[in-house]
């Protein structure tokens, strides 16, 4: 999927510390307040990627058509695809992205009608028994005609492995 505007030149890092992370989805949601001139959300052509806090990879960006239950996701991050995508799966993400967002993010359509952020925190147990905890935040943004028409979706998270997983390290080039 190719965004519709270039991503910020950043290189993904390691999801920061549990404790540090709560502020980048406070400080975007922050910035999403901060641009909001109409009752039913901020317009989405004001967003601009390269102040967002969090990075792009754990961000996703959908785009909700006229027509009811119609997503169009034009941008899933790849944090957000390690995280949720279900085990063995071969599906394209929209078959199984759409029911990830909505159980650890909030429901797409639910933010519509109150034009205000979902939060949501919680953890699950991974395939390979790593614990992960995580934050998420779905803020709605309205098109030109104050329609709610689209989703940036944030999350943050900390991954604890098992104590049985050995990470190897690599050794220095010389």
């Amino acid at each position: 999927m190719q965004p519709p505007f270039p991503a910020p030149d950043t290189v993904p890092s390691p999801a920061p510390a549990f404790g540090l992370e709560r502020r980048l989805t406070v400080r975007l949601e922050n910035y999403w307040r901060a641009l909001r001139w109409s009752e039913r959300g901020p317009f989405f052509q004001d967003f601009h990627p390269e102040r967002n806090p969090v990075p792009w990879s754990n961000t996703f960006l959908a785009h909700l058509s006229g027509v009811p239950g119609e997503i169009r996701f034009e941008h899933v991050g790849e944090a957000i695809v390690a995280l949720f995508k279900p085990r063995g799966t071969n599906l394209p993400h929209q078959e199984w992205l759409l029911q990830a967002i909505a159980r650890h993010c909030g429901d797409m359509g639910g933010t519509l009608g109150h034009a205000a952020p979902t939060r949501r925190e919680g953890s699950f147990t991974r395939h390979d028994g790593a614990e992960v905890k995580y934050r998420s935040l779905l803020l709605p943004f309205v098109d030109a005609n104050r329609e709610p028409r689209y989703r940036v979706g944030a999350v943050t998270y900390r991954l604890d492995l098992p104590p049985s997983v050995v990470i190897p390290l690599r050794r220095p080039r010389r």
